[in-house]
């Protein structure tokens, strides 16, 4: 119980150990990859390139590196995180890539090809050409593309005081690529066989290639509804919910439906999704999976229709834009549907839910005698949300 006032409660949370096992697996992974972070050496003896085990980039939305940790930990039974950086991770595995693919709360899947020094000025964009002429691609292209053309595309980023613009970068590499590969040629966004990234921070550059399409994150053709979450930020707050087989799942704002669908990625009993909107219900019907013990319903989640203690598991995306509801209708929102969950999770169930009105939602959980607990915050689209976890 909460005695404290409303932020105070929510500091002293913070601070305290999770019961959730997931939560406790997370909080390990993140002090792994903090102890275990590398900086690449100099030239080419980055202690990568001598490695016989792949390495891979994943890139997530910022804040979510510690669940994908922990997802990659637990998927991947070889993984060795190598280092994690601002939206991205660096992982060793011999695992197929369609075993790497299982990976859902990842945006985008690289190999890693090299990490080498890169000079600040303009003049230092000649020595990443002859970089690029005699750099090792045979980690990047398949068998099946050996001997044919290909048509590529280098995207790169930087960060630090430079010269050149990142426009600079990607002419320059393939510039070099094409001395390298006379047959192949550059191809366009939208049309092209692999597509290399560039990213040079300050002085250090990581040369890498894409391994999935934008299907992977976007879960191939959905209908989304107003403030639909990105399929691998709903898979992210699923994950962090600890799923279990005998779940009966609830998401009370489902939208489109993106966190129930991703909730059926593993073994469950029950799946609710509700939502006040019918077109949101109709979208939501639409872009479930055909699988049994699913249900999509038009339900007000001030006024749930469901039994008391029958919910072990609630992940939603909480309504908190004041371009979709007023201040005043965020705090009545948000007591009256606490007061509805109280009624209906389970003793010691959780919710895990995403909203940038932390401390409204606190307000509303003391009232009812529940901890929260803020996990971690987000960067989306302009806001910064934080994930919180609501304990029964």
């Amino acid at each position: 119980m909460n005695t404290g006032s409303g932020k105070t409660a929510l500091n002293r949370a913070a601070r305290s150990s999770n019961t959730n096992s997931s939560n406790k697996r997370i909080d390990a992974a993140s002090e792994k990859n903090r102890n275990t972070n590398q900086r690449a050496g100099n030239g080419n003896v980055h202690p990568w390139n001598a490695a016989n085990t792949p390495v891979f980039m994943a890139t997530m939305l910022t804040g979510l590196e510690p669940i994908a940790a922990d997802e990659i930990q637990t998927k991947i039974s070889d993984a060795q995180i190598k280092e994690t950086g601002r939206g991205k991770l660096f992982f060793a595995s011999r695992q197929p890539v369609e075993t790497l693919t299982a990976l859902r709360s990842i945006d985008n899947l690289y190999i890693w090809i090299a990490s080498f020094p890169i000079g600040p000025h303009k003049i230092h964009l000649h020595d990443l050409e002859k970089q690029m002429e005699t750099i090792d691609l045979s980690k990047a292209v398949p068998e099946s593309l050996t001997g044919r053309p290909v048509t590529f595309t280098v995207n790169s980023s930087r960060a630090g005081k430079h010269t050149y613009s990142r426009f600079d970068l990607s002419d320059a590499a393939a510039r070099g690529l094409l001395k390298q590969r006379p047959d192949w040629a550059l191809g366009t966004p939208e049309d092209h066989m692999l597509e290399f990234r560039l990213d040079v921070q300050h002085e250090q550059a990581i040369f890498s290639c894409r391994l999935t399409s934008a299907e992977f994150r976007f879960r191939g053709e959905r209908m989304f509804s107003r403030a639909a979450l990105r399929p691998t930020i709903a898979h992210a707050l699923v994950w962090l919910s600890n799923p279990q087989p005998g779940d009966w799942f609830l998401d009370p704002f489902c939208g489109s439906g993106t966190i129930a669908a991703e909730r059926a990625f593993y073994p469950y009993a029950q799946i609710f999704g509700s939502d006040v909107s019918a077109e949101a219900v109709e979208a939501a019907k639409q872009n479930m999976p055909d699988l049994p013990g699913i249900s999509i319903h038009q339900w007000d989640a001030r006024e749930l229709p469901l039994d008391p203690g029958s919910i072990d598991t609630v992940v939603s995306n909480l309504p908190f834009g004041e371009q979709i509801l007023t201040p005043e209708e965020i705090n009545d929102l948000y007591l009256r549907w606490i007061r509805q969950l109280k009624r209906i999770v389970k003793p010691n169930g959780t919710a895990i839910v995403l909203t940038t009105k932390v401390e409204e939602l606190q307000k509303a959980a003391d009232r009812f005698s529940l901890d929260c607990y803020e996990l971690m915050g987000l960067s989306l689209k302009g806001l910064h949300p934080s994930i919180c976890k609501l304990q029964f």
